[in-house]
């Protein structure tokens, strides 16, 4: 990777794989260069990363019967492993350890049934980022011999360095970081992550087992979607049965132990299933065209629309491998359904992980619905999170419009993440440790690590360590590891707090940082489009009317969306009846009864929360993090990291959705769309430890005005109805603001900072000063003046959904075709090319992807000047492969992560 030390496996800066048709709005913009993708891995991954010592590890992992051990001689493999003796020392390159140490494990069959190949020097063609890993271990039958990684086949990755400390990625010594800061650690430790991700995605799997061989010394790391599970470096020179121990076990282990996916079945060449697919992927003179009004042939309206099956044809990739997936039912039995590619992908390796997929329903009867939606998923695995299937079920019986429909859907029996469960374990046993030191129980006779007691995460969770496995490794030949000093240990501004999410009333009881994960998977009827493919002004607004409308209907049921972004409002194309007929007839000869209508779907209600206020019931968070979309969030969730949702939030979400999409897709007298988009929807500040909302947004929903990139002194206009609904809504969510900051007592009272505050009696620091602004005066002033009764009446606009209903509804029905005042007029050809296009390089540097900010503990991590803040750009601007919903800010987390104090924000 650029950007590593080592000299030996040079990594040229590439783009990573691009965006598709259902990428999750703002975060389809560029493509970055493989080191950004790297970065942004790496923090997300941050203080997520579990010690365990390697016989704890591997009874965990790899439980054997009693009495069985590989029974080969240690004096032997001591021997032929003694050829690495001064691999430790740092002379020796690293292709040269791989060769050596290939040939000894294959030469004696140390991994029964495993050949480790080496691919240091190619890469895949599946694989746009062109990532090249040293090598894997594959079955035996089928181990690449062209030096090619094969990414999907491999079974346990293997990652090659020299024995120098500045490549090693984790630290052992228990008064350090487990992640340690400097620059080229953490440049390996985003090496190895990218490599997991990329495995992750090209072929299921629950978690992956990874080798790291670092001289003369190895660690084995386990992953999964919540963080890796890393044992203590082991010297194989002196201990070379330790190391036989694992590729042994390895060798013997079953699919499932090895993270295979057992509801996952390959899709082999030749057979029926495969000829589906391709017969299914073949074009149909007679599927329909996505089209608003055009008119439908009668009898034609059950045929399948041709950008579905085109969306199916392009998953079909020569050389992607396809699978038969296990989706649960309510019956208790499994339905099955064939993909190819998926059709978008989540980045990040921790978090949901969403997968989407246009798949083949094996059960279905009808044609139009053989081709529906898989979302394949990592939920969020605590007590009162309802699956996302429950949760449309249950709308969709009470008549919910414009929600996706259930085909089936469940979680993969046996299927969670297992990381928290270790964390625990260390904490459990560090808490024991502590008491024995306090002298509350007898001290145990067996040997114990040595714990900090502020770092009970590095405690062992089950088993004392052996002599290779101490916490601190001494330096020189004996550790197999060369121990200059670091010169280029740099000091960085530690992570931010871990999460948007303590909100809601309570904090959650779960004292694992970590989240957990079980692995979900929902079908559901509807293949969409991405909001983007609106066709003008009037049907961008339409759409945003229906979903509003489903939103509406939701919230009367006591039910929240919590996540309202670009990438969760769908256009959903269907036949429907048209006494009017407008358009053209498809086939002429028939009747024109139907036409195509293209209508909104609201989407990926997985983060959804049931709010009604129920007597005895208590409100807490269910989950130890905030979610939602940071480019669409409100300026209050922002700002205030322990307010609850509430509809004021979710209609500001919609207006700022209804934004990005006009300024980016609508003709405007906008100059600079790249720069607005940056500076109202990317843009964060961190204040004090927290992050802020960024100066742009802040402003407009303060001051009620559309201020443009040019300056504070111009406003965005777009000369349609689209000025008087933002407008309109703006002013609303303007009232709304300064009723709520009136509200709040001068002292004391709720300790949330308010909105557009930016610091302590001190003036915002920011890329660009002319969205500077002091937010303490301007605040000060509207708790001075009293309110008017135009403000009180704009304010419970925005309190219900009537309001802007009612508004939408009636800017839609002034017909594009009716002559109206030119102000409000709806013209047909006001689409133009996207103005912020992924070749637009960022003017904001990137910051974390995920927002995470927990607990005032962790905010006393974060070193910066009391009072100040800095202007960073959101991360959803770094690589993200596509998506069919959007990513939370605590998505992987993914937002889930580390985060240094200027960048770009969460997705």
């Amino acid at each position: 990777m650029a950007g590593v030390a080592n000299q030996d496996t040079p990594h040229k800066d590439r783009t990573v794989a691009g965006t598709g048709p259902h990428t999750a709005g703002a975060r389809s913009i560029r493509k970055p260069v493989l080191q950004e993708f790297r970065q942004r891995l790496v923090q997300e991954m941050t203080h997520r990363s579990v010690p365990l010592p390697l016989d704890a590890f591997l009874d965990r992992f790899f439980p054997l019967p009693p009495n069985q051990r590989p029974k080969r001689s240690t004096a032997t493999l001591r021997n032929k492993l003694s050829a690495l003796d001064d691999a430790g020392i740092g002379g020796w390159k690293e292709d040269a350890i791989a060769d050596t140490f290939t040939t000894i494990v294959n030469d004696h069959k140390l991994a029964p049934g495993l050949r480790l190949a080496l691919s240091q020097d190619r890469f895949d063609a599946n694989d746009p980022s062109h990532q090249k890993i040293d090598g894997a271990f594959f079955p035996h039958a089928v181990a690449p011999t062209d030096g090619e990684p094969h990414w999907a086949e491999q079974i346990v990755p293997v990652e090659f360095k020299r024995g120098e400390t500045k490549y090693d990625p984790f630290e052992d010594n228990v008064k350090k970081a487990l992640d340690p800061d400097a620059q080229s650690r953490k440049n390996v430790r985003s090496q190895i992550i990218g490599y997991a991700e990329t495995i992750f995605e090209q072929r299921p799997r629950t978690h992956l087992f990874m080798l790291f061989v670092i001289g003369r010394n190895f660690r084995v790391m386990r992953w999964d979607r919540s963080g890796v599970v890393v044992t203590p470096l082991t010297d194989y020179v002196l201990e070379p049965e330790r190391l036989h121990q694992v590729l042994w076990r390895l060798g013997r282990a079953s699919k499932a132990q090895l993270g295979l996916d057992p509801t996952a079945t390959l899709v082999k060449p030749g057979s029926a299933h495969y000829k589906l697919m391709d017969k299914l992927g073949k074009k149909v003179a007679t599927d329909l065209v996505a089209q608003r009004d055009i008119a439908v042939a009668k009898g034609s309206e059950n045929n399948m629309f041709a950008y579905v099956r085109e969306m199916f044809s392009e998953s079909l990739v020569k050389g992607w491998p396809r699978w038969k997936l296990s989706v649960p039912q309510s019956d208790g039995t499994m339905r099955y359904f064939l993909v190819g590619k998926p059709t978008v992908t989540a980045q990040g390796l921790v978090g949901r992980a969403t997968q989407g997929y246009v798949a083949v329903d094996l059960l279905a009867k009808e044609r139009k619905k053989q081709l529906v939606w898989l979302k394949d998923a990592w939920r969020t695995f605590y007590e009162l999170v309802e699956a996302e299937g429950v949760v449309l079920e249950q709308l969709k019986r009470e008549g919910v419009p414009f929600i996706p429909t259930v085909v089936c859907h469940g979680d993969l029996p046996g299927q969670a993440t297992v990381t928290p469960d270790v964390w625990d374990d260390n904490r459990k046993a560090a808490e024991k440790l502590q008491e024995c030191a306090a002298g509350k129980k007898q001290e145990p006779a067996a040997r114990t690590p040595r714990v900090r007691p502020d770092q009970i995460h590095r405690a062992s969770a089950t088993a004392p360590p052996s002599s290779s496995a101490e916490a601190v490794i001494p330096a020189g030949p004996s550790s197999g590891l060369k121990r200059p000093r670091e010169e280029d240990d740099q000091e960085e501004i530690p992570p931010p707090p871990r999460g948007v999410e303590g909100s809601d009333v309570d904090s959650v009881e779960d004292k694992c940082p970590l989240r957990r994960h079980i692995h979900y998977r929902i079908v559901v009827e509807e293949v969409a489009l991405k909001l983007e493919q609106f066709e003008d002004g009037h049907h961008l607004v339409s759409v945003i009317y229906d979903c509003v409308k489903a939103h509406q209907r939701a919230a009367k049921l006591g039910i929240l969306h919590r996540d309202i972004s670009g990438g969760n409002i769908l256009i959903y194309p269907k036949v429907v009846d048209d006494p009017k007929a407008k358009g053209k007839v498809v086939d002429d000869s028939e009747s024109k009864d139907k036409v195509v209508a293209m209508r909104g779907l609201l989407t990926d209600w997985e983060l959804s929360k049931d709010v009604k206020v129920v007597p005895g019931r208590r409100r807490r968070a269910r989950q130890p993090e905030r979610t939602g979309t940071w480019q669409y969030m409100s300026v209050a969730l922002i700002n205030e990291p322990t307010k609850a949702v509430e509809i004021p939030d979710e209609l500001e979400a919609f207006f700022n959705v209804l934004l990005y999409y006009a300024v980016r897709y609508v003709r405007s007298d906008c100059k600079d769309v790249p720069h607005y988009i940056e500076f109202y929807f990317e843009a964060f500040q961190i204040v004090q430890g927290r992050y802020q909302c960024g100066n742009l947004k802040n402003l407009t929903i303060s001051s009620g005005n559309l201020y443009t990139s040019e300056g504070a002194h111009s406003t965005l206009r777009f000369g349609t109805a689209l000025d008087y609904i933002l407008q309109s809504i703006l002013r609303w969510l303007t009232a709304h603001h300064a009723v709520r900051h009136h509200a709040r007592p001068q002292e004391g009272g709720n300790s949330s900072k308010p909105i557009g505050k930016v610091g302590s009696r001190r003036r915002a620091m920011s890329v660009d000063d002319d969205y500077s602004v002091d937010m303490d005066d301007e605040s000060a002033s509207m708790k001075k003046a009293p309110l008017s009764e135009e403000t009180l009446k704009n304010a419970k606009k925005v309190q219900q959904h009537d309001h802007m209903l009612a508004l939408l509804l009636w800017c839609i029905n002034n017909d594009p075709r009716a002559k109206m005042p030119e102000d409000m007029e709806w013209p047909t050809d006001d689409k133009v090319p996207d103005r912020y296009p992924n070749s637009t390089e960022k003017q904001l540097p990137v910051a974390p992807t995920h927002l995470v900010v927990q607990d005032n503990d962790s905010n006393k991590r974060l070193k910066s000047n009391s009072g100040s803040a800095v202007l960073v750009q959101h991360p959803s601007r770094a690589p993200l492969k596509s998506y069919h919903s959007s990513i939370s800010v605590v998505d992987s987390g993914f937002a889930s992560g580390s985060r240094p104090a200027a960048g770009s924000c969460p997705p």
